[in-house]
Formats: C-alpha cells, structure tokens, sequence
C-alpha cells in the first residue's frame, strides 16, 4: 500500500525546521505542514504523522499526542522529540540512511497495538479528577476499545510474569508480561486469559479475551506500562514506576484486520445506488433514472408497492435492493414489540420476494425519529433495537438486519443527540447487527474527503472493523451547487466506495427529491435528464 505520510512542524521557525527536513521530504515524498488539522484531516485515517517536538512546540494544542488521540483517534502517530532543527536533520539523516522511514530501527521498545479496534477510548493521563483519590495524576494506562470476547494480543515478545484468571481487584482478570530492558505490560479487565505463568510469547499473539471485570464499566481492553526503577529516577511523576505508553505505540492501519474479515460480500464491488423517495414512491421519472444511470441498488422503503419492485428487476435482473423499515415515533411512540409487530408483515411481504437485507429505522440520535420521544439516548435505543431484532430474527433467519446511520454530528439542543456518544452508548447493539449503516454528507468539494463529510463512514470501520457497512444515504446538501460540479463529486465517491473492500453499497439521496433541485435524477424543469445522471452513467466502470 501506498505510504501516507504527512509531517507536522512548528509554526515558530516553520521555514528553519522546513529546511532541516528538505531531504528528508525528497526521499520518502513527505508532506508537511504546521497546522495539525491538515495533519489530521490529511489522507485520514491511513495515514502516518510525523510529529517534530520540541519543548512548548505547539501552544494552542498543549500536548499534541493527546491532542491528536481527542481529535483523530486512529491516526498513526510517529513522534520526533528534538530541541532545534539541526537536531531534527541529524534524526532524519539516519532515517535516511537506514532507508528506515519512521525510526523503528531506533527505537529502543515499542508496543503493537493490542485490540483489533483502532480506537483509543480513555488516553494516558485522564481526568484527574477521579484518579486522584488512588494517588495517581490521572488515567495510569490506555483504554482501547475492545468488545467482550474479543482478541487481546500482547503488545511486546515478552514472558508471562503472573495470571489471573478469576477477578482480582480493580483490574479483574488480567495479563502481565515482562520484556527487555526492564519494561512490564499490564493487561486487565479481561474476559479469559488464554496464558499461563511463565510463558514466552510474541508481539501480537493472543493472550486473552477482552471484557469489563474488575473496576470497570464497558468493555475495554487497559493496557498500563511500566519501566522498572522509573519513579526513583524521577522519569514519571506516577507511582510503581508507571510511564505513559503513547510514545512506544505503533498506531495500527485498519487494512489487516479489512482483508481478513469476511463481510459476505465480494471484494471491491461497492454498488452505485440511489434511494427512492422517503414515501416510497417511485415514477416513470425515477424508474428512468434506474435505467439511464445503470443504477446497481436501489434503497426503498416499507411502503414502495411489489409492482414497483418488479419494475426495478425488470430493469435490472441484478439489482440490489435494501429496505429501510421505519415509523413516525412523533405520531405515536411505539414500544419495541410494537414496532416489531407494525413492520412484521412488510418484512414478509420482502422476505417472499427476496430481499433480505434490512435497516431497522433511520436516524434515531434526531428528536424527529424517536429521541426523547421512545428512547433517551443510545443505551436505550440500543435495548430498543435489540428488542427488535430478536423478534425477526427467529421468523426471518436469512435476513440480515442493519442498525441504522445515525445522524452525523455533535449534539443540537432538542434535535440531535451527538452521534459519537449515541453510538458508544448503543455499542452492543451495533455489534449485534448483521452489518452497520452510514449517513454521509457534505457541502463542498473539499469536504467530501473529510472524515466528518463524504468519508464519515471511516470512523465505523475503525470502529467495527469487522463489519459490513452500507453508505444508506449520502449527498451533497448545496441545492446551489451546480449538476456538472455534483455529479464530478458522486462520480468520485462511487469509484471511492467500489475500492473499499467491506462496502456493500453506496445510496445517494434521492433518486427525485419532488420540486427541489435533484440530487441525483430528473430536472423538474423540463423533464430531462440531468448531468448528475449523464456523469454517473458515462462512469466507465
């Protein structure tokens, strides 16, 4: 795979530290930069930033690895601690002439990443606040996400130093390892352990289950790391010679763990979709959108007819068809078993015709489709789903069931609830489901590459890299933007989501939205059709 590397300098004598890294740049095709949102939004998440850091390097941010672990969890970090830039250049000079691009040669330990989840959920050093009342500065290890009975692999070649294989105080079951020149990792909270005492193992062999015994709540993998003698020497200001473990991680890409998992779905074969109208009405203008466009999927909903089903596989024999199931919880706040129940019989009448993929409601971090109305977070929409799912489950065994794209964003008072929060809340619940749907927005050009737009549905996958996803809804929401400009953008977003193994399918929303101006599909004007259609049907695919 192509290397993404991105180098993030100082503002404070940019051009100085520029000019010690010149050849380094040229070697390796770096790009650098001094603002770390460009570092972070660069190539996002696959990429790696090197981080030059001095003492004080960067103000507005404090501790820059924190920093980045908050704002672009994920992202590989490769850190660089000088004084000036002479020192810089005499680092990169033996990069360079150990053709060794981030320094692992160097590096005198160094930690794999523990869980299959490119998540950090609690950093080194956190929230004080609580950890004051056991004598410790704040968070003594890293929390990385790791559902229950999940792998946990040892960070280090290392020997098994003591097991614990029933609860034991605050880190419950646990693992913990001694490697070279006096490091020990610590890992708690664990499901099984899968080790015994003095056993040698090797970086990234498996030796525990993940879970929450001991003092925790959620699942999560902790890992502490200590440095034997460290406190004495004044090396960390916490006790039992704990140091923070963020400089010696090695932050994972997500490919491995992609290639290896098995989605059900043929690799690099993304769907070029649209959805049908929210009513679930289609027309002649929509079936020719179909038609004209060579649409592979279509999304529909409880409510589109059998006759406009078999229009579509008129069309197109192949066509993939998911249905989103939902309900007007203003109208009436419908317990679980009365959803099931309500939707029961338009699951059926699919079923019998074939489909059998489904997204059990849409958006429900927004107040218009049930929040604060049937459930108040995610904790509880995710028992709600839950409910759901177990009652089709046993009537429909081939079906795969969806949970559903969430509305992106953070929390607006009385309309949305912050979909990050909703979804750690409802975290079960998402890993319960068949596969995991994403809604995908953006208004420029620019911001259909950013994690936060077009490419939102990165944060799943490095969430729940072992999941199927489909992009349900995706759109340029600029009704200015103009349908050549729109329909350059959903033709590059098409060919983006056929490259990512683990997309089932891409929906753009709508097929014809009524009398605004067409996302993807018919000009209301005069009936023709427009450029987005025209660009998306000359793909070349």
């Amino acid at each position: 795979m192509q290397e993404r590397q991105i180098m993030l300098v100082p503002r404070e004598h940019f051009w100085d530290w520029v000019k010690a890294a010149r050849h380094y740049v040229l070697t390796f095709g770096t790009t650098i930069t001094p603002d770390p949102h460009n570092a972070g939004r660069y190539m996002a998440p696959h990429q790696t930033i090197t981080i030059v850091l001095p003492p004080g390097g960067y103000p507005a941010q404090g501790d820059i690895r924190a920093w980045f672990v908050q704002h672009y969890p994920g992202v590989r970090l490769d850190v660089i601690e000088v004084n000036t830039p002479a020192a810089l250049e005499k680092v990169l000079a033996q990069r360079i002439a150990a053709l060794d691009r981030y320094g692992d040669t160097t590096r005198p330990f160094r930690l794999l990443w523990p869980t299959d989840y490119a998540v950090i959920t609690q950093p080194f050093g956190a929230h004080p606040e609580i950890y004051s009342q056991w004598g410790l500065p704040g968070h003594e290890g890293i929390d990385f996400r790791a559902p229950t009975g999940t792998n946990v692999y040892a960070a280090a070649d290392g020997v098994v130093y003591r097991v614990e294989p029933q609860p034991v105080g605050a880190y419950g079951r646990q693992v913990r390892l001694r490697h070279r020149a006096g490091y020990r990792t610590v890992y708690a909270h664990l499901d099984e352990t899968l080790v015994a005492d003095g056993d040698f193992v090797k970086a990234g062999q498996i030796i525990g289950k993940a879970d929450n015994t001991g003092n925790s709540y959620g699942s999560h993998l902790h890992l502490t790391l200590k440095h034997d003698g460290a406190t004495d020497r004044g090396e960390t200001s916490y006790p039992y010679d704990i140091i923070d473990p963020t400089p010696f991680l090695v932050w994972p890409g997500t490919e491995a763990a992609i290639r290896q998992a098995q989605y059900g779905w043929e690799p690099g074969h993304g769907l070029v979709g649209a959805a049908c109208r929210p009513d679930g009405r289609l027309d002649e203008a929509d079936f020719a959108v179909v038609k004209n466009a060579r649409l592979e999927a279509v999304r529909i909903t409880q409510d589109t007819p059998d006759e406009a089903i078999a229009r579509l596989r008129q069309i197109n024999p192949n066509i993939f068809l998911l249905a989103r199931l939902t309900a007007d919880m203003q109208a009436r706040r419908l317990t679980a078993a009365e959803f099931a129940a309500a939707l029961r019989p338009h699951v059926a009448r699919f079923y019998a015709q074939g489909l059998r993929y489904f997204e059990i409601h849409s958006q429900p971090n927004l107040h218009a489709n049930g929040w604060m109305l049937a459930w108040t977070d995610g904790a509880s929409f995710g028992a709600w789903f839950l409910e759901v799912l177990n009652a089709w489950r046993q009537q429909f065994p081939q079906a795969k069931f969806g949970f559903p794209a969430l509305s992106p964003g953070g929390d607006v008072p009385n309309q949305r609830f912050a979909a990050a929060r909703f979804l750690d809340q409802a975290d079960e619940a998402a890993i319960a489901a068949d596969w995991l749907g994403a809604a995908c927005y953006w208004s420029l050009f620019a911001a259909m590459n950013r994690p936060e737009g077009g490419r939102c549905y990165e944060t799943l996958r490095l969430r729940y890299p072992h999941k199927l996803l489909f992009i349900t809804d995706f759109a340029n929401v600029n009704r200015a933007t103009a349908d050549d400009v729109r329909g350059d953008q959903y033709v590059s977003y098409y060919r983006t989501i056929r490259e990512r193994p683990g997309i089932g399918a891409a929906f753009a929303d709508y097929l014809t939205p009524g009398n605004a101006a067409p996302y993807l599909g018919w000009s209301d004007a005069d009936g023709h059709m427009s450029v987005v259609v025209t660009k998306v049907a000359n793909r070349g695919w």
